[in-house]
């Protein structure tokens, strides 16, 4: 393939491809996170179970507009259910690697202590996964709800029972897809633009430029799908003026314009896929 697996896609073609640019967005810029908007930019963030049911649910047009975190409490809602790890493991596979607690951890340090006051050590594999993946709690509540003061110890706990965790841009995307966690997102990313101004202004013109190179790859990469459009613009632009012979071309084959437009689109879709799959 012509592109790099570490490239961003961003929809950001001009007229031919009937589609207004668009900026690279930030979770928190008060934008609709559909699942639609998840799909078609934000696969890549979802662990494999969320991956699977959103590409169903916008390939067969069902609800697209049911929030991400409501799809995500929904699918994990079993784990809220059971107490034993082995039928919890049954119903979700990704979960077969995570160990009995009681198994593992043998020394009673004193955060551990402070864990056993209010769960079980044999409980708390399975209260792990009810909390971080059943109820989308992070680990700076569930400490705190434990009464461990350090969240890098919890940190340790989960690694040490195999807990597979959620990612961190997975977590803030699902917020964000709650009206009013976006919201709430929104105002913070408002007030921390205004205070690092001058820095958001240099990130957003490096992404700017990156979003160009980009698009340069992409309409090269179409030229060379497309000989027959490149030799009808060439015999075209042999009795054109060289300023004009791109607009007097597309205005003259504006069914040109049409595939030219749909095969950068294909192109960008295969970018987008390969860096889901990755």
């Amino acid at each position: 393939m012509f592109f790099g697996a570490n490239m961003q896609v961003q929809s950001n073609y001009n007229f031919f491809t009937n589609q207004q640019p668009v900026k690279k967005q930030s979770f928190g810029a008060a934008k609709d996170i559909t699942l639609k908007y998840v799909y078609e930019n934000r696969m890549h963030l979802l662990p494999p179970r969320m991956k699977l049911l959103v590409a169903d649910i916008v390939e067969n047009n069902k609800d697209i507009y049911e929030p991400l975190r409501d799809l995500h409490l929904r699918t994990y809602a079993p784990l809220r259910k059971y107490r034993n790890l082995e039928k919890i493991q049954s119903l979700f596979p990704e979960f077969a690697h995570v160990l009995q607690a009681d198994n593992v951890v043998k020394r009673k340090t004193h955060n551990m202590r402070a864990i056993m006051e209010s769960i079980p050590l044999e409980k708390f594999s399975v209260f792990m996964l009810k909390e971080r993946w059943g109820k989308l709690k992070s680990l700076d509540e569930i400490a705190q709800e434990l009464g461990i003061k350090d969240r890098s110890a919890l940190s340790w706990f989960v690694a040490k029972i195999g807990l597979p965790d959620i990612d961190k841009n997975y977590q803030i995307l699902v917020k964000a897809s709650d009206a009013k966690l976006n919201a709430k997102i929104a105002g913070k990313t408002r007030a921390y633009n205004t205070e690092h101004k001058q820095f958001v202004i240099d990130r957003n013109r490096q992404l700017s430029e990156q979003n160009k190179g980009l698009n340069r790859e992409i309409a090269r990469e179409a030229w060379r799908r497309l000989p027959h459009i490149r030799e009808a613009l060439s015999e075209h632009s042999a009795h054109t003026s060289s300023s004009e012979r791109f607009a007097s071309f597309w205005s003259k084959y504006p069914e040109y314009a049409g595939e030219y437009g749909a095969m950068k689109r294909q192109i960008a879709k295969e970018i987008r896929d390969k860096k889901n799959n990755l």
